[in-house]
Order: structure tokens, then C-alpha cells, then sequence
């Protein structure tokens, strides 16, 4: 394992290893195997490893917050100021999904 790791300029990872071992030399190992000896040996590939968080979370932006500019005093005095939703899903026929989606205005209910 460690001279197809050092013979592909340690670009390779546990599942190539696996596929080159079972090819060329007809040893069937299994890849979680495998990956357990690599951390054991400190083979690591030189590939970076793209973090699949990082990218969901500007997706998302799950962390950011917005300021309470209302702070819970819904009622305003002038009309169209504060608009309140809400969303509720609504199953119809054989298990197909609608939403729902109400606004309603703060000020005139």
C-alpha cells in the first residue's frame, strides 16, 4: 500500500488504493480498512480537502442574525410598515406537497 501511495506522488486515497490493489495486484481489501491504515502510517494526500460546510454556510448564511428593530411592539400606527407571514404546508392528493404563504399587515390586521 505504502509503494502505489509513494509511486502515484502521494495524490492518491483510499479508494484509488483499493481500486489499484484489487486491478493490479488481485488483493481485495476493504476501502474503510484501508483508510484506517493510512491515518495508522500518516499517508495523507497532498490534495486539499474541500471543507462541504464552508460553502453551505455562506449558502445558507445560517449564522447570520438580524437586529430586533421591533423588539415584540407589533402594533404601528401606520399601515404598511410591519408586515407579519407565515408559511404552512397543505398536502393534497396522492401525498403532493402546496405552501401556503398569508400576509397579514400589522397595523390593519
Amino acid at each position: 500500500m505504502r509503494n502505489i501511495f509513494i509511486s502515484k506522488k502521494e495524490k492518491v486515497g483510499a479508494l484509488q488504493i483499493k481500486m489499484i490493489m484489487e486491478n493490479d495486484y488481485s488483493a481485495v481489501m476493504n476501502h474503510k480498512k484501508i483508510r484506517r491504515l493510512m491515518t495508522k502510517y500518516n499517508l495523507l494526500a497532498k490534495i486539499r480537502w474541500a471543507n462541504p460546510y464552508r460553502k453551505m454556510a455562506k449558502a445558507t448564511k445560517e449564522h447570520l442574525t438580524c437586529p430586533n428593530l421591533l423588539n415584540h411592539v407589533f402594533n404601528q400606527e401606520v399601515p404598511g410598515k410591519v408586515l407579519l407571514t407565515d408559511i404552512t404546508y397543505l398536502y393534497y392528493g396522492k401525498g403532493q406537497k402546496a405552501y401556503l404563504s398569508c400576509v397579514k399587515d400589522a397595523a390593519t390586521k
